[in-house]
């Protein structure tokens, strides 16, 4: 798909083109944010493992936290649903999803379909294609059934990536940006979002000191990256500390927008709703 190279971008381009040689499809003409001292950054809250609640609740109370919070604050984020946790009739919790894909602050994306426990000894996008493709348009097709979603944007639950990821991304089309998944593609011809930061060290455990010491380090590097979060882990420790990594990012000027508001401004000219 050919477009348009701005002048303004086409330095950048050629050097992002040589450094995403080894990942997946971008458009040449990616836009970046090139005036570091006036332009915002831009993040996407990656938060992993939406599911439903127990024992009475919509969802689980930690999930309920977060979600309170980052809309309280009109903070945008994007929110991973497991495709597994749509199969039973829950009204409550499809509309909970629903009134926050509404609102406009939450994105809700494919985070692949079944729960993964430790007796699995690989991960759902680590195996064969008919597995790969089935998790897919399963969450894909409960998304659309159950809450009229259409989820363009996948990231594998507790799992890596292969071969087979590759081919069965491109046999799902509305999916046209993922996490970070699979380093390289040459069948799927959406985006490859590589760029994060980290805030759990290790995973499930938000550290504010590790992740200011990577943040600036790596800030002058990029323009736009994605944090991923565990919020269903995160105990009243942890949660001051995801909150503090919030208020730090707010203080630095970082603006948080949606995947897909990310991706219109890269590849559509699109500034994002700030």
């Amino acid at each position: 798909m050919k477009r348009k190279i701005y002048p303004a971008v086409a330095a950048f381009c050629l050097l992002f083109g040589i450094i995403m040689q080894t990942s997946a499809h971008r458009a040449p003409e990616e836009k970046t944010v090139t005036n570091h001292s006036k332009s915002p950054k831009l993040c996407v809250l990656k938060l992993d493992d939406v599911v439903a609640g127990n024992g009475g609740q919509v969802v689980p109370e930690r999930w309920q936290r977060v979600a309170d919070y980052l809309e309280g604050k009109k903070i945008k984020s994007s929110m991973g649903i497991i495709g597994a946790s749509l199969i039973d009739d829950n009204p409550a919790y499809f509309k909970w999803i629903t009134d926050r894909a509404a609102r406009g602050y939450i994105e809700f994306w494919n985070h692949g379909y079944r729960f993964r426990s430790d007796n699995d000894p690989i991960g759902e996008f680590e195996g064969e294609y008919d597995e790969q493709i089935r998790a897919l348009h399963l969450t894909d097709s409960l998304a659309k059934a159950k809450l009229g979603l259409n989820l363009t944007v996948w990231g594998p639950h507790w799992s890596a990536s292969n071969e087979h990821t590759d081919l069965a991304l491109s046999k799902t089309p509305q999916i046209r940006m993922t996490f970070g998944y699979p380093p390289i593609t040459v069948h799927y011809k959406g985006y490859v979002f590589p760029r994060s930061v980290d805030i759990e060290y290790p995973t499930h455990n938000p550290d504010f000191e590790t992740f200011k010491k990577a943040y600036e380090t790596r800030k002058p590097t990029f323009d736009f990256f994605f944090l991923q979060g565990h919020p269903n882990s995160w105990d009243e420790l942890r949660w001051e500390i995801f909150t503090k990594i919030i208020d730090f990012l707010e203080a630095e000027g970082v603006r948080f927008v949606t995947p897909s508001e990310l991706y219109d401004f890269l590849f559509g000219g699109k500034e994002p709703v700030l």
